[in-house]
C-alpha cells in the first residue's frame, strides 16, 4: 500500500512538474514592461511571442483602460509581413479589446517557434494616472494557439502585460498665495524688529 502512494504521490508530482513546465514554454510578451509618459504622448509597446513549441498560429486580444490610454495603430514587424493569416485592428479602432491574429505560416514551413517580435501597438496617453495594458488568449476568432500536429491541440500560454504610469501636473503656487505668504513673512518681521527695540 505505501508503495502504491509513493507511486502516486511521484506521479502527480511529475504531471504538475511538466504542466509547469509546459506553462514556461510558450509566451507573449509585452516590451517594455513599465515607462513613464506624459499626456498628449504616444505610447509604444512591442508585441512578442516566445514559443519554446512549434505553432500553426492563433491570435491574442490585448485589453487596455480606454479612459487613460486611446488606441492609435498596430502594425505587424517586418518578419511577419510575408506571411498570411495576419489579421489586427485598424488604425484609431475602439473596439475593446483589440484582436490580433496570426498563423499558417508559409515562410519557412507551416508553424513557428521560437522567440519573434510580432508588432508594435501605440497608444496615446490621455490622462494621468497608472495603465495597465493585458494580453489574453483570444476567445472569437481566430482563437488561442495551436500545435501543428492532428488533433491540433491548444498550446499552453503565458500571456503578459505592460504598466504605463502617466504623472500629473506638478503643482504649482497660485500668485496670490505666495503673495499672501510674503506679506506674512514681513509681518512676522515686523513683529521681531518691534520686540527687540
Amino acid at each position: 500500500m505505501s508503495k502504491f502512494i509513493l507511486l502516486l504521490v511521484s506521479s502527480v508530482s511529475v504531471l504538475l512538474l511538466g504542466a509547469s513546465q509546459a506553462a514556461a514554454l510558450n509566451s507573449i510578451e509585452l516590451s517594455p514592461a513599465t515607462q513613464a509618459v506624459h499626456v498628449g504622448d504616444q505610447v509604444s509597446i512591442a508585441v512578442m511571442m516566445n514559443f519554446g513549441e512549434p505553432t500553426v498560429g492563433g491570435g491574442l486580444e490585448v485589453s487596455y483602460d480606454a479612459v487613460g490610454l486611446s488606441f492609435v495603430s498596430f502594425a505587424f514587424d517586418a518578419g511577419f509581413a510575408g506571411n498570411f493569416g495576419l489579421s489586427s485592428p485598424t488604425a484609431g479602432d475602439q473596439t475593446h479589446p483589440i484582436t490580433i491574429g496570426f498563423g499558417f505560416f508559409q515562410v519557412p514551413s507551416s508553424n513557428v517557434v521560437g522567440q519573434h517580435v510580432v508588432g508594435t501597438l501605440i497608444f496615446e496617453a490621455l490622462l494621468p494616472g497608472s495603465r495597465t495594458v493585458f494580453t489574453a488568449a483570444s476567445s472569437g476568432l481566430p482563437g488561442p494557439f495551436y500545435g501543428p500536429v492532428a488533433p491540433f491541440p491548444e498550446l499552453v500560454v503565458n500571456y503578459g502585460s505592460a504598466q504605463v504610469t502617466v504623472p500629473g501636473p506638478v503643482p504649482v503656487p497660485e500668485p496670490s498665495t505666495a503673495l499672501l505668504f510674503l506679506v506674512g513673512l514681513a509681518g512676522l518681521s515686523c513683529r521681531s524688529l518691534r520686540a527687540a527695540v
